[in-house]
């Protein structure tokens, strides 16, 4: 992300898969003064680069799901076949058109449900320079 905005890095940051990995992905990518938002349901404790997040006044909060019962209901759902999960997955775009891809998300264009954002550079970019 650092790369891709000239040693900036992005101003908000939304983490959803929760593991090490990602969790720092995140803190490193995320600008001076920036924010991070926890969406994810971590199993395990994580290790985390804090001296980075707190040496850039990087803002980290969490937010609440519906918890496991909710969870449990849908997974049970989707068991009986009474609910397609495939079908909330519904646009998928290039990094290079995230404005698109957050306006679909936003304004529910095409009803959009989950707007994923990919960028294949990713895997190259093992961790940014500080």
């Amino acid at each position: 992300m650092k790369q891709l905005t000239g040693g900036i890095g992005a101003g908000y940051v939304v983490e959803c898969a929760g593991t090490d990995a990602t969790l720092n992905q995140a803190i490193h990518m995320t600008n001076r003064g920036g924010k991070i938002c926890l969406a994810a349901f971590p199993h395990e404790a994580a290790t985390l680069d804090i001296a980075h997040l707190v040496r850039n006044n990087i803002y980290a909060y969490g937010i609440r799901g519906e918890g496991r019962s909710a969870m449990h209901r849908a997974m049970e759902l989707m068991a009986a076949k009474r609910f397609d999960a495939t079908k909330i997955h519904t646009h998928t775009f290039p990094l290079a058109d995230l404005p698109t891809a957050l306006r679909y998300a936003r304004d529910r264009v095409d009803d959009a449900i989950k707007v994923v954002v990919t960028n294949r550079k990713a895997d190259a970019i093992a961790r940014p320079a500080e």
